[in-house]
């Protein structure tokens, strides 16, 4: 492994920068020492004028299921609006600039080429100065997003905005390496700032509460430098996959199905779902069959469903369904229909169709209740989820995560629906 030294020093560029980042990968790289961060907002533009205006600080709230633990994180530099392409484009032609982390959510990766709404066309802009300054040193892209070869993800979404020329420097001159992370983080509740001003001194607008457990595994292919994130208990591994998708389909699987079946059984949080008899055996169900497409030791296993059900039991955490529940129809083609192709089919799968059903009902519950669904295609959903007849209904709307019609998910998440708990 490529461990640098401790006056080996740089840049950390972060992209997206939301309460998971500040929660988790920024805290990390804080107690790594030594490095510069800038970052950039994702969606909203304040968040930038917030940090700015506290000089990067910003109170981390660690809410463990009796007491909260408190402390300031002051780890990063400057703050950007993501619009700031400029700015980007300048930080990435530094060479003491040496690694760029991204948490731009699933759909941040397919945002097309205009760099003005594109995280990977904003990227392929700063790569092209570096060239062009005559950097020589390796450039690091971290993907810490959801997706199982989050790394692939990225760098097929630059290379797709680079020529042929740049493509054979991009092979030369930038490491992309996978990454698996894992802490819960909630938005943060009203009382949240007066707990950080209490407990610190410091008048917090944009206050970070998330749980005790932090996991980040890190595929090893730096040539360059990167923090000595290993003081943060950062593990790195040359087989990130199985770590990927034991997240991916045992965590990140069941909030899915809690979102959605939470809310459509009347419950908003997801230690009520977690708690609901019915909606629990269709989480105990959707492990069952995630487990199985799962090459590591059942011991493993065990511990690591325990610890999630304990995770997902802490009563003062108070993670609403509704903040998981965005985003379906990026989320499900990447948890849920994996497994049901890898079983066999919806019959060999009845805990991942409960996620889907439980996707339709919801979404359809909430469009015609006059609610938003906020979703990357929440127009098309709320078309779909306006057909009167099921099978048409079910139909539509799993067409727009990619089941073509027909597949017999239909017929099954159709009959689901009618099983799903209701208040």
């Amino acid at each position: 492994m490529n461990s640098p030294s401790p006056s080996d020093v740089g840049r950390l560029v972060h992209l997206g920068i939301g309460n998971f980042a500040r929660a988790h990968t920024l805290v990390d790289t804080e107690i790594a020492g030594g490095w510069s961060v800038a970052a950039f907002t994702g969606r909203s533009a304040g968040m930038a004028d917030s940090l700015n205006a506290q000089g990067g600080r910003y109170g981390l709230i660690v809410r463990g299921p009796e007491q909260d633990e408190v402390r300031i994180v002051d780890v990063i530099d400057e703050v950007h609006p993501a619009a700031d392409v400029d700015a980007l484009v300048r930080l990435l032609a530094d060479p003491f600039t040496a690694v760029v982390t991204l948490t731009i959510t699933e759909k941040g990766y397919s945002a097309g080429s205009d760099p003005a709404t594109s995280a990977p066309a904003r990227i392929a802009l700063g790569l092209q100065a570096r060239r062009e300054a005559g950097v020589e040193e390796p450039i690091a892209l971290v993907s810490c997003d959801n997706l199982t070869g989050n790394g692939e993800v990225l760098g097929a979404a630059v290379l797709a905005e680079l020529d042929e020329e740049m493509r054979t420097w991009f092979a030369d001159h930038v490491d992309v390496v996978s990454t698996m992370v894992d802490r819960i983080t909630p938005s943060a509740d009203e009382k949240a700032s007066e707990i950080v001003r209490a407990q610190t001194g410091l008048d917090d607008l944009v206050p970070v509460v998330t749980e005790p457990f932090s996991e980040w595994v890190v595929e090893d292919r730096f040539r360059g430098r990167r923090p000595e994130w290993e003081k943060a208990g950062v593990q790195f591994t040359d087989d990130i996959e199985l770590h990927e998708l034991r997240k991916l389909r045992l965590l990140n699987g069941a909030h899915t199905l809690m979102a959605y079946a939470g809310q459509v059984a009347g419950v908003e949080r997801v230690d009520e779902a977690i708690a609901h008899r019915e909606v629990r055996a269709l989480v105990e169900e959707l492990w069952a069959e995630a487990r199985s497409t799962l090459a590591l030791p059942e011991a493993e296993l065990d511990a690591y469903t325990a610890a999630l059900e304990e995770r997902f039991r802490n009563p003062r955490l108070a993670d609403f369904l509704i903040r998981i529940a965005a985003d379906g129809s990026a989320k499900l083609p990447v948890r849920a229909l994996p497994v049901i192709a890898e079983l066999g089919g919806p019959e060999q799968a009845p805990g991942e169709v409960a996620a889907v059903a439980a996707w339709t009902a919801w979404v359809t519950d909430r469009v015609r209740g006059g609610h938003e669904v906020k979703d990357p295609q929440a127009d098309a959903i709320a078309s779909a989820a306006a057909l009167e007849d099921d099978t048409e209904r079910v139909t539509a709307l799993l067409d727009l995560i990619g089941v073509p019609a027909g597949d017999p998910l239909v017929v099954a998440v159709v009959a689901q629906e009618k099983r799903l708990p209701r208040p």
